[in-house]
């Protein structure tokens, strides 16, 4: 049951590397079109926020909208609600950061030699090396500006991640197999502790996403986390209505699980 969050240099090699680990038995393969999948279920509007904001870096009245936090806020509980069924390798958009201090996820980075990445990627796209260099240059500013603002990570530090892997002149199944092999010791790190934490951080993601998304006021500061105990709902609110939907909201999704308010009305 244990999950491979997948980062990559763009050219790296790492889609493909991925789908060669997630033929493991029982896995998975997560990528974009899965993700988007799973936001575009919430209505059309979901639908154009995932076609222009996919690891794109905001822009300053983006950071601040609500509806790019709810956006943001949604890719997150999609990413987690995967990774809580287990056994999956899930690409990109920050799930390293996510699930960072899970005992049974292996957060990989997949890297290559720069020259090696332009002849890929030109050959892929059918471009010139001048263009396919652009592309590169473009894609990862795009990518670690996203990253930037959401998780304060710009997702190039090696120390983000259990294992980085350099694809220069290796064969992917090679790389695909290293993947594996630290599987099967992260799968010895599962026990029931550490099964029910990530449920309940799946839970705390799904539950800011349906507030963020379905409240019909803006609550200028909003946060949920589990913090080992119960999962605490933390924002600020105007009024007692406002204060009493929340927790409604947050209740029904919660169900028996314990639940904490630390909700502040503005001043």
């Amino acid at each position: 049951m244990a999950v491979v969050t997948l980062s990559r240099e763009m050219g790296s090699g790492g889609a493909e590397i991925g789908l060669l680990a997630a033929k493991s038995p029982g896995y998975r393969f997560v990528d974009r079109e899965r993700i988007f999948a799973r936001v575009k279920e919430a209505g059309h509007k979901w639908d154009k926020w995932s076609e222009g904001m996919d690891e794109h870096t905001p822009r300053l009245w983006e950071r601040y909208d609500w509806s790019y936090r709810g956006f943001v806020a949604m890719v997150q509980s999609a990413i987690m609600q995967e990774a809580v069924s287990g056994k999956v390798v899930i690409m990109g958009r920050g799930g390293n950061f996510l699930l960072k201090g899970v005992p049974f996820a292996l957060r990989v980075r997949i890297v290559a030699r720069l020259e090696e990445r332009i002849a890929r990627v030109s050959r892929r796209e059918k471009i010139d090396e001048d263009s396919a260099r652009r592309l590169i240059e473009r894609t990862e500013r795009e990518r670690a500006g996203f990253l930037l603002t959401v998780y304060g990570r710009d997702g190039k530090d090696p120390g983000d991640y259990d294992l980085q892997l350099d694809s220069t002149g290796v064969p992917v199944e090679r790389i695909a197999a290293e993947i594996c092999a630290g599987l099967y010791e992260k799968d010895r790190l599962m026990d029931e502790e550490a099964i029910k934490g990530l449920a309940m951080r799946g839970l705390a993601y799904a539950i800011k996403a349906r507030l963020l998304t379905g409240l019909p006021f803006f609550m200028p500061t909003l946060d949920v986390a589990f913090d080992g105990e119960a999962v605490c709902v933390r924002g600020v609110v105007r009024l007692p209505r406002e204060r009493a939907l929340v927790m409604e909201e947050a209740g029904k999704m919660a169900f028996e699980a314990p639940l904490r308010f630390e909700l502040r009305y503005r001043q």
